[in-house]
C-alpha cells in the first residue's frame, strides 16, 4: 500500500508503462502482421505462373471478363490476379498471428497458476469515499 503522497505518482507511472505497453505491442503485431504477409506472398506468388493450371485458367477467365478493355484486358487480369493473391497472403498473415497470439495467451493464462493471491484487506486506496 502507497502512502497518501505517492498514490499521484504512481497512478501516473502506471498511465505511462500502459500506454507504452499498448503502443510496443501494436507495434509487434503491425510488424509480425507485415512480415508474414511478404512472406506467404511470396511463396503464394511462386505457384501462379504459367505452368499452373488452376492460375492460367483463372487468368484467361479474368481476361475474357475485362474484354471490353481491348488491349488493357491482360493488364488488368494480371493486376486482379495479383490483388487475388495479396488478400490471401493477408488472410494467411492474419492465421499466423492468432495463432501466435493464442499462444501468447494460453502461456500467460498457466502462468494464472503460480500467482498468489493478495492478502485479505490488501489493496484499496485507503478510506472510504
Amino acid at each position: 500500500m502507497l502512502p497518501p503522497e505517492q498514490v499521484k505518482n504512481a497512478s501516473g507511472l502506471f498511465n505511462l508503462t500502459r500506454n507504452l505497453g499498448g503502443a510496443v505491442g501494436l507495434a509487434l503485431i503491425n510488424t509480425i502482421l507485415s512480415n508474414r504477409e511478404d512472406v506467404h506472398f511470396a511463396r503464394l506468388a511462386e505457384s501462379v505462373n504459367g505452368a499452373n493450371d488452376s492460375a492460367a485458367g483463372a487468368l484467361a477467365t479474368l481476361t475474357q471478363a475485362f474484354a471490353g478493355l481491348g488491349d488493357a484486358a491482360e493488364s488488368a487480369a494480371y493486376a486482379t490476379l495479383a490483388r487475388m493473391v495479396s488478400v490471401q497472403a493477408m488472410v494467411m498473415s492474419l492465421i499466423d498471428l492468432f495463432v501466435l497470439l493464442t499462444g501468447l495467451f494460453l502461456g500467460l493464462a498457466f502462468l494464472l497458476f503460480f500467482v498468489q493471491r493478495p492478502a485479505i484487506g490488501g489493496g484499496g486506496g485507503g478510506g472510504g469515499h
